[in-house]
């Protein structure tokens, strides 16, 4: 395994620059993602978890100077699907430090894990980055929120 993260202070400062909207637009990537969504899973339940990543992401557009009125740059189906896939992979991993976790993690998922799930319509569509959009190829079992 080669371990993205040696220690987490590293990931410290990925947290920060995310929150802070300092990341450098190329530095920040799928992997990038993953350590975000592990990090908020680790400290809030999957809702609130969700909303930091999805604000934090906005913030971070605007930071990238992204007009989201005329570029549709957020994905709600991505984002849903990663965090949902994330607290999964963490709850079956509990026996691993974070930082163990974080770089198992980042080894495990690559960034067309969701095509196993959505086939490339449904999962590029413009009401799939609009609203969470359920697969069509496979059942996503991993937590679903529960229906108010």
């Amino acid at each position: 395994m080669n371990n993205k993260y040696k220690d987490e202070s590293e990931i410290e400062v990925l947290i920060r620059s995310f929150e802070g909207a300092t990341i450098n637009r190329d530095a920040w990537r799928h992997a990038e993602h993953l350590t975000v969504a592990l990090y908020y899973l680790s400290l809030h339940d999957i809702e609130i978890a969700t909303e930091k990543m999805r604000s934090g992401i906005f913030k971070l557009l605007a930071a990238f100077g992204v007009d989201r009125t005329k570029e549709m740059p957020y994905h709600e189906t991505l984002t849903v699907f990663w965090m949902r896939t994330v607290y999964a992979f963490s709850l079956k991993h509990m026996e691993l430090s974070f930082l163990e976790k974080a770089n198992s993690l980042v080894e495990s998922f690559d960034k067309d894990y969701p095509l196993n799930f959505y086939s490339r319509d449904v999962l590029f569509s413009d009401a799939a980055r609009a609203k969470f959009v359920d697969p069509d190829l496979a059942v996503l079992s991993v937590l679903r929120p529960v229906e108010a």
